[in-house]
């Protein structure tokens, strides 16, 4: 009973002394190429801010909603004919606008609310006004176009475009921060790839585990420069030991 409880003390001892050992090798990998982590994060960051610093043409988006009363056969065809050049050509001659149906289409989504019966048309213009007057011009010459085309009559606007002062593209710090966070995934990661790598020894645990045995002593690293001083030293010893023996 004893010697059971002697050996579950021993293993834990064993696992506990080996996270240590465990913790103590991932920092001392860390900090012999701390300069990796610096060097990447800086670099992705740096990056991301003049990415980030570019300028950009600030772009508004103007919303109207209307709702369609009609069967489920029409619903579909007469939703998107706000998107088609019978309906985009006459708001370009509308608003004399020069540009081309194809332009205008690019600039014009649409939605719904719930899979309900009510859509939602965005229109997204570098102009505020303009973005609002060519989602509510684009309205009025949709519901006159399915009513001819379509005939459907019962189209309501629920809610009319207004000018936005707040641009959809503002810029925002968010790319500098994944940038950072990403520099120190990245980083951290070739730091452990390289050290796997390595197949050198760098303490004497590392040489006792390999060998399976015990280091009774260890060299210290001499330079060249510094044999030359500790000849002279051993050679000014030798003779003042001869002369205190004559």
């Amino acid at each position: 009973m004893y010697r059971k409880q002697d050996d579950m003390q021993t293993d834990r001892n064993e696992k506990e002394i080996g996270k240590e050992i465990n913790l103590k090798a991932l920092y001392t990998t860390m900090k012999k190429r701390l300069w990796i982590v610096a060097l990447i994060t800086i670099t992705l960051t740096v990056i991301a801010g003049i990415y980030n610093s570019r300028p950009e043409t600030p772009m508004y988006a103007a919303t109207s909603r209307i709702i369609i009363s009609a069967s489920a056969d029409v619903v579909g065809t007469a939703r998107v004919m706000i998107r088609e050049p019978i309906v985009l050509n006459k708001v370009a001659e509308e608003l004399g606008l020069g540009r081309s149906a194809a332009e205008l289409r690019s600039q014009i989504r649409l939605g719904t609310v719930d899979d309900s019966l009510i859509t939602v048309v965005t229109v997204v213009d570098p102009d505020a006004k303009l973005a609002a007057d060519i989602a509510n011009t684009g309205v009025e010459v949709y519901r006159e176009v399915v009513a001819e085309t379509l005939g459907v009559s019962n189209i309501s606007v629920l809610t009319k475009a207004e000018e936005s002062s707040f641009s959809i593209n503002e810029k925002s710090n968010t790319i500098l921060f994944i940038a950072f966070i990403a520099g120190l995934i990245l980083s951290i990661g070739l730091i452990f790839f390289l050290d796997s790598l390595d197949d050198s020894m760098s303490s004497e645990r590392e040489v006792e585990e390999i060998l399976g045995l015990t280091m009774l002593g260890q060299v210290s690293k001499m330079k060249r420069k510094d044999i030359p001083r500790q000849s002279k030293k051993q050679k000014n010893i030798l003779a003042r030991g001869e002369t205190i023996g004559s």
